[in-house]
């Protein structure tokens, strides 16, 4: 099989998974000559990606992976699915919600771990993309906050988030993390163009009431004039004939922020460290979505080994 997911030029946690964790995961059934294509942690179904990446793939098995509220693949004979990220995806997809186990992430669960000593009381994690707009460690300083950035090794990523008593989060595989952990969580909305739905779909699946405080956007590094320039004409041009909903969400910017504005960035996390009330799933779900997702990664190891796939 071949390992299918989103590559950054740079790190990025949740999507670094993929290549950190199936290798181990699925040992002897990785194999680039026999084009089939595992599709993974991540939102990755989408019908630019079967049609383009996949479009020549004799099969393609989907493991934990979630869709987006728009852009959805409709699945032909290839397709061999062992379960999706949430309840929103299998609707879309149109299966039942037994296909559900959740994100992948959760196969951190699974890691032998020593104990890590909670030397870090606040952690904020934002999105790899909000790092191009802010310098988070001098604001997460300000407010008394750890900076946690996702575009790092994963190992280094878990080693940092074990050693939180809390964690704020705008990157959902921060969030997904903490919480694999048991470690209590806040969410947040940063970018303008947040996706809650992907957050809906992972939560669902772990019956959690989810909860998204929304920080005040500032860019203390202007995004590039023509960049702004681009996505003011897309996020102006008329529904009827924009094709892509997420273009009235985009970001714009044509200055950087003023001193005031990112104090008010500061104070709301101030304000969330000290009083949003944090989250957290049941023991007894999370246990539950591991011994799916395990589950599924041993019925796909011996289906591979097999020829069944």
């Amino acid at each position: 099989m071949i390992v299918e997911y989103c590559r950054n030029d740079d790190f990025n946690f949740g999507d670094d998974l993929n290549n950190w964790f199936w290798p181990t995961l699925l040992e002897g059934c990785l194999d680039s000559s026999d084009n089939i294509y595992l599709v993974g942690i991540g939102t990755l179904l989408t019908s630019k990606r079967f049609e383009k990446t996949l479009s020549k793939a004799k099969k393609i098995v989907i493991l934990s992976s979630g869709a987006w509220d728009r852009d959805c693949p409709l699945l032909d004979d290839r397709a061999v699915i062992y379960g999706v990220r949430g309840p929103r995806t299998a609707r879309r997809l149109g299966i039942p919600e037994e296909f559900v186990v959740g994100d992948g992430a959760y196969l951190l669960r699974t890691l032998k771990l020593g104990p890590s000593e909670k030397n870090l009381k606040t952690a904020f994690i934002p999105h790899h993309r909000s790092e191009q707009y802010v310098d988070w460690e001098t604001i997460c300083d300000a407010a008394g906050l750890k900076f946690i950035s996702t575009r790092q090794p994963v190992d280094t990523f878990i080693s940092k988030i074990r050693r939180c008593e809390k964690v704020i989060s705008e990157a959902m595989h921060g969030a997904i993390a903490a919480d694999a952990f048991r470690i209590p969580w806040v969410g947040t909305r940063f970018a303008p163009n947040f996706n809650d739905e992907k957050w809906l779909d992972w939560s669902e699946a772990l019956d959690i009431n989810l909860k998204l405080h929304t920080l005040p956007t500032v860019y203390q590094k202007r995004p590039p004039f023509y960049r702004s320039f681009e996505n003011y004409i897309k996020r102006s041009t008329p529904s009827f004939v924009s094709k892509t909903k997420k273009w009235k969400d985009l970001p714009v910017s044509f200055r950087a922020a003023s001193s005031t504005e990112v104090s008010r960035l500061v104070l709301a996390l101030k304000s969330l460290d000290t009083e949003a009330k944090t989250t957290l799933s049941s023991d007894a779900k999370v246990e539950e979505i591991t011994r799916k997702l395990c589950e599924q990664v041993k019925k796909l190891r011996m289906d591979y080994s097999n020829g069944n796939i």
